[in-house]
């Protein structure tokens, strides 16, 4: 038989390999991120190399958008959408097995019929990879073939997202936006190895070496490069143990092998850095201080938080805390008021620039434009997006801070869940006030989420207490209502947003975030309700650290979010004096 008609046959693997593959897919894993060092000439190379690879991506996304388009276009995929829809409406509603079984025998027909179409109209991965390796083969040969198949990978998930998660739009990378060098795998295109010659941890792509900048008293990162060398040179002994212990049903020791690598690129200062994100298998090792002392305490007992949009207020046996979220000191404000005054002196200049792209009412002209913009602008620009990124790592610092003072309080976190995608979309009614007979504004809490990123907190602080040994307790919403729930008449009364005060029947005011705080504390076992006989043993002293905690906030002067704890006159007024007299562009 020809070379050319021959097939490739697998070998059967051996089941101690097929019992490695169970452990890997088993294994926990987590991201470790190292500074790269890099002189100007690599600089200036990887920068073209991620631009070939840009254009890739953007032209293979292209070419998948426009035959997505045509396809979408045709009756006979409208025709199949509207039958998909009305079968599956009838899913949801319907009980009886025996027409669940049909339903789903129809839907399964549907899908053969849209995997045919869009294998008629090539909106497949293999069109996107092979039109990719077409450009890399022809024009665009810098970088390898295995960022090359990444690429159309970041394309093909693209237009998944037009096809599958209801996306609106594909974006198309600019010219300022870096693409990211990844392997599939750690031993290609990315390549992690302890150079013997020079004693020191070094990066290895497309030719280049690249230098771990790892600071001589970071504990974490050593302890973490140790790991990955006694695993490299004792693998075969640990892969062993780890199948004994997997037949036997015990827990597996963490290996730190790499999984794969990539290298991601980030303006800082208006200089591009360079920084290694490693996949490793097992859970991150605990971090230490200088003196080699462990830098996080795990506590027991139970705590509760209720998280909202810009603050955070948590009850536990000792402590009554009321705070700002994403905030490490005074200046997120300040940064918050600057980067407002930078928007706004932006949209002045471009109107300024830019008269004839402008109607009589200030609304930007339709069809096509020409820009112009000046230097002082780009200048701006860029200082607004040092601000955003700054902001960006604060908040991911402040929560992280946040977690592990939470964590340090109780093993046991009762917390009421949200929807703040939802919230921070607009509303979809339009209503009028009564009063003024004037539109209300749909907005909600847009610019609130957007700064403190209450969702990353949520959604990090299970993963932390879950992967410290402690559990995250969500109560039902619906039937809880820790907002509305008065343990001492055993009733519900709603509030409007604008009371931030408790009041109970003995006239004492209670802070409502901290009060709704205290019945997350209190919750039953069936996280239904909050327990009564738990409310009226724990409350006076909850009721002592909460006027201490109210008072600390006033003698301090520190501005809460959305508390209603007023702030003296005359110290607002200073602060407000203050930020008028820093220097802005604006």
């Amino acid at each position: 038989m020809p070379k050319a008609q021959r097939k490739r046959q697998r070998k059967p693997q051996p089941d101690e390999r097929k019992i490695l593959r169970k452990i890997r897919k088993q294994m926990p894993s987590h991201g470790v991120e190292i500074a790269l060092q890099a002189t100007a000439e690599q600089s200036v190379t990887l920068q073209r190399v991620q631009e070939h690879l840009r254009v890739i991506r953007n032209t293979v996304l292209g070419e998948l958008k426009k035959w997505y388009d045509q396809m979408v276009r045709t009756k006979t995929y409208q025709r199949v959408m509207r039958q998909y829809r009305k079968i599956y409406e009838k899913l949801e509603k319907t009980t009886d097995k025996k027409q669940m079984a049909v339903l789903d025998v129809e839907i399964k027909t549907l899908h053969d019929l849209l995997n045919g179409m869009r294998e008629q109209y090539q909106v497949t991965f293999d069109h996107a990879r092979q039109y990719g390796e077409m450009l890399h083969a022809t024009k665009f040969s810098l970088p390898d073939s295995v960022t090359v198949w990444s690429a159309c990978e970041m394309a093909w998930h693209s237009v998944e997202g037009l096809l599958f998660r209801n996306a609106e739009k594909v974006y198309f990378y600019k010219r300022d936006d870096f693409m990211t060098l990844q392997g599939k795998q750690a031993e290609r295109s990315v390549i992690v190895k302890y150079d013997e010659k020079h004693h020191a941890w070094i990066v290895q792509h497309h030719g280049i070496m690249f230098p771990l900048m790892v600071k001589p008293d970071d504990l974490f990162i050593e302890e973490i490069l140790s790991n990955i060398e006694h695993y490299r040179e004792h693998a075969k002994e640990i892969d062993q143990r780890n199948r004994v212990l997997y037949q036997a049903k015990q827990p597996l020791i963490p290996t730190y092998r790499i999984r794969n690598n990539r290298i991601v690129t980030r303006v800082i200062r208006g200089k591009p850095r360079y920084f290694l994100q490693m996949v490793l298998e097992g859970k991150p090792v605990a971090k230490r201080k200088k003196d080699g002392t462990f830098r996080h305490t795990y506590g027991t007992g139970r705590i509760g938080a209720d998280l909202g949009t810009q603050s955070l207020g948590v009850v536990t046996d000792e402590q009554v805390i009321l705070k700002n979220l994403a905030e490490r000191s005074e200046n997120s404000l300040d940064r918050e008021r600057t980067l407002a005054h930078l928007q706004r002196y932006l949209d002045r200049s471009k109107r300024a620039t830019n008269p004839q792209n402008f109607d009589e009412k200030g609304r930007i002209k339709k069809g096509r434009k020409t820009w112009r913009f000046s230097t002082r602008y780009f200048k701006a620009k860029a200082k607004r997006k040092e601000l955003h990124r700054k902001a960006e790592v604060n908040r991911k610092l402040a929560h992280n801070e946040d977690i592990n003072r939470l964590r340090s309080y109780g093993d046991a976190l009762y917390i009421e869940p949200m929807q703040f995608k939802s919230l921070q979309q607009k509303a979809k009614e339009v209503k009028k006030d009564e009063k003024t007979s004037r539109w209300t504004r749909r907005k909600r809490f847009g610019k609130s989420i957007q700064h403190r990123s209450p969702g990353y907190f949520f959604s990090r602080v299970k993963q932390v207490f879950h992967d410290t040994g402690g559990q995250v307790y969500e109560v039902h919403n619906i039937t809880f209502a820790a907002s509305q729930y008065d343990h001492m008449l055993d009733e519900k009364h709603k509030k409007t947003l604008n009371q931030r005060w408790h009041e109970l029947p003995d006239g004492r005011r209670i802070q409502r975030d901290l009060y709704s705080a205290f019945l997350l504390y209190c919750a039953d076992e069936t996280l239904k309700h909050p327990d009564r006989t738990l409310c009226q043993d724990h409350f006076e002293g909850f009721y002592l650290l909460h006027n201490a905690c109210v008072e600390e906030i006033r003698r301090t002067h520190k501005r809460i979010l959305n508390s209603g704890i007023a702030v003296h006159a005359d110290h607002d007024k200073h602060v407000r004096r203050k930020y008028r007299r820093r220097k802005t562009i604006a």
